[in-house]
């Protein structure tokens, strides 16, 4: 599964499910753990006891299975909380991998998104209206919305062109480097192909693996 799945739940084995928190509730289970705690040495376990009541719920129903990290203190035992809050700790590094990702991680994204057609027509839409996917606006517009704006903005470059003249219309079609401005037509002799970094090797005589 991409990393980009966006998937914001999980099932366990025995019919509840885990599910990722916004920034807020995080916070709220932090505040939540320190006030439970009586010493240091209980916070971690107030803590994840406290994000627990917020992440775990019954499977299907979107019901917290506590209302309180108390209550999950009371109802769960040490090993469980561990255990559960281990996991959680797992899913949501999966679901969200921020910046930590190694170079081979980078290249498989790049190019599932590449082969992604509706992923790259989304990000065309929210570069143009400068949203990012986890503002309230984005999220709440559906494909029949990005789609309209897509062909909108398609409708406004094709009556741009019909206000040019011939040769000018000609030349916008025309394409060009995004550096230079020359011509594709006059890029002869490049070959898209070449791998200099192989070349380079084999010039010096190493061996490729």
């Amino acid at each position: 599964m991409s990393i980009l799945a966006g998937r914001d739940r999980i099932p366990l084995d025995n019919g509840m499910e885990l599910r990722l928190l916004s920034a807020l509730e995080a916070l709220q289970a932090r505040r939540e753990g320190r006030e439970l705690a009586q010493d240091g040495r209980e916070l971690a376990l107030c803590s994840n006891a406290c994000l627990l009541a917020r992440a775990l719920e019954r499977a299907g129903g979107r019901a917290p299975l506590f209302s309180s990290g108390r209550e999950v203190l009371a109802g769960l035992t040490v090993e469980e909380i561990g255990a559960l809050s281990a996991r959680w700790a797992a899913f949501a590094r999966e679901s969200d991998p921020g910046l930590e990702l190694s170079s081979p991680q980078l290249e498989e994204l790049k190019g599932g998104l590449r082969e992604d057609s509706g992923e790259r027509l989304r990000w065309r839409v929210l570069r143009q209206f400068h949203a990012l996917p986890s503002e309230d606006r984005a999220r709440a517009m559906k494909g029949r919305d990005y789609l309209w704006c897509l062909a909108n903005t398609l409708l406004d470059r094709e009556e741009a062109l019909e206000r040019l003249c011939p040769a000018c219309r000609a030349k916008a079609l025309e394409e060009r480097c995004s550096a230079c401005g020359q011509p594709a037509a006059s890029w002869g002799g490049v070959n898209p192909a070449f791998d200099q970094e192989r070349f380079d090797k084999l010039k010096e005589g190493e061996g490729l693996d």
